[in-house]
Parts: structure tokens; sequence; C-alpha cells
């Protein structure tokens, strides 16, 4: 059951946490801190066994903005399922407890989508920039092409109308930014808005779900998990879907058939784009995988 939200908060905040003690409080203070904007921040411990709990709590203290909640069930869509359910804004982005907010983009963001109405889906995407220890993950506009937005979980700012579509996150996926990926490339007659804002400060680190420092074994794995969004979103949404997005999503689900299998030969002959051809052969052996890794930089922001 959704809280109805309020006119007074512009942008609830929803992030989603567990075992984060190294980075939350940084984390937190750094959305705590945006300026010019009527917002709350919604936080879900997702069981931790560290302090994070304990460290959330004592912010919660200190700011009447934060409302601090455990997650009822276990997992990482189930944490924000659940903080949706609890956000009170007109709007709602998602946020994780190891990455930083800038300045000043909240208000920003807002700024791009506020005269949209809120009966029709609308969703802003702004960028991120990469953070890292290791040189070569450091530094990068996603995506680096002008006046196109991330479709990373952290990116779209969705009204109320949008994000009780993409929610519930199916459960059984262990993230949530492919499935919120699917809906915005694919809904029909949805308000997509690109901004060159710079949303979020994306730490790179072994902490992360899935990232380029594991070996092809451990992405492999990870991947052909997240990916199975391709066809749960089918099956649930695939009726509501025009022709041409079918028919794309269809090409998708085919794609990664052959991605996971390693079928360079299938990927080439599958009836996706050509960014969506590379990313899938990025990742479709060890050794195109490890090119992946050398040149990062190069790689990088494709979208």
């Amino acid at each position: 059951m959704s809280t109805p939200y309020s006119p007074l908060i512009d942008i609830s905040v929803v992030v989603a946490a567990k075992n984060e003690e190294v980075y939350l409080k940084t984390a937190l203070e750094s959305i705590l801190a945006q300026r010019s904007i009527n917002f709350e921040l919604v936080f879900i411990d997702d069981c931790s066994t560290d302090a994070t709990l304990q460290i959330a709590r004592e912010l919660e203290k200190e700011n009447l903005r934060l409302r601090v909640f455990q997650n009822p069930k276990s997992g990482k869509c189930s944490a924000f399922n659940f903080g949706v359910t609890q956000a009170k804004g007109r709007f709602i982005c998602i946020f994780a407890g190891d990455d930083l907010m800038p300045q000043g983009s909240l208000a920003a963001r807002f700024s791009a989508v506020k005269e949209y109405p809120d009966e029709i889906p609308a969703v802003g995407l702004s960028k991120l920039t990469t953070m890292s220890d290791i040189k070569k993950f450091d530094g990068h506009i996603i995506p680096r092409a002008p006046g196109r937005g991330a479709l990373s979980g952290v990116s779209p700012l969705m009204n109320q109308t949008a994000a009780h579509k993409i929610f519930p996150v199916p459960e059984i996926l262990p993230n949530e930014d492919t499935w919120m990926e699917l809906a915005v490339l694919h809904m029909p007659n949805w308000t997509i808005i690109h901004s060159n804002i710079i949303c979020c400060q994306w730490r790179v680190h072994t902490g992360n779900s899935i990232n380029l420092m594991s070996s092809f074994v451990e992405f492999n794995r990870k991947i052909t998990i997240r990916m199975r969004a391709n066809k749960l979103f089918f099956e649930r949404y695939g009726q509501d879907l025009d022709k041409n997005s079918r028919a794309k999503l269809e090409g998708k689900i085919i794609c990664e058939d052959h991605r996971s299998k390693g079928s360079i030969i299938g990927i080439l002959k599958s009836d996706v784009g050509f960014v969506e051809k590379l990313r899938a052969l990025a990742s479709a052996n060890a050794f195109l995988y490890g090119i992946r890794q050398r040149f990062y930089g190069i790689f990088s922001g494709w979208q």
C-alpha cells in the first residue's frame, strides 16, 4: 500500500543499504545537504549486520527530513520496493548508501521536470560520474554524449505515476536498475526528459554489487542473473507495449541468450542496435571481457 504523496514535498530520495557502515554517513549527509528544494530522505536498512542501521538512526535524530525504516523482508529489490511505498514526494528517485550526491543537483533535477503533469508518467534522466581509487575507473562521465541522461538506477527521477508503474520490481531479481532501464526505454507514452545534470558520484569499489573489478566468471554469473529482467518485464508488460517496443525487447532477450552462451555469431546476428551488440560482445567471453577491463575509459559511457 503506497503512502499518499504530499504537495509539500517535491522529491523523496529513497536509499536502501546493507552493511554500508564505511560510506553511509557521508552518503546520507551529501543528500541531507541539498538546498533550495523541499525533499525527504527515506532510508531502508536491508537487514544489516554491521553499524549501518545505528548510523542512520543517529542521523535521524538530528534531521527531520530523514525517516529510517528496516526492511520487513530481505533483499535489495524488496528494500527499494518498500521504500517507494513510504515515499511522500511528488517525484521519487533512488540512491545508494555508498555514493555521493553533488550539491545542488537535486534542485536542478526537479527544475527540469516540475512543469510536466502528474497524471502522465514522466522521468527525468541525469548523468553520473565515477570515483575510484583505481585510476582507470575514476572520473568518467556516464553517458558521455551531451544532452543524454544515464539509464542507471540512480538517474531516473520519477513522478509518482511512473514510479508506481515501475515498482514493485520483481524480488527474484538481484538489482532494480535493469528493470528500471527497461521501463524507461520501452513503456509507451511516457515523457522522458534528458539533462546534463550530474546527479551522482558513483563509487566504484569491490563492495559494488557488480563492476569490472570482478573476474569474468563472477561478472558473467551476476550479469546473467540480472538480465533475467528482460523476460520478466516482457511477461508483465508485453501486452502494453507497441509493436516496435515488443520487437526490440524480444531482440534483447535473444541477444542475451547468445551472450550468456558465449555465441559471438549469435550476438552479431541479433536484432539489436550497435551499442547493445557491443555491450553483449564485451562480456561474452573472458578475452573480450579482459579488453573491456583494460580499456575501461574508452568503453565507459556508451549508452
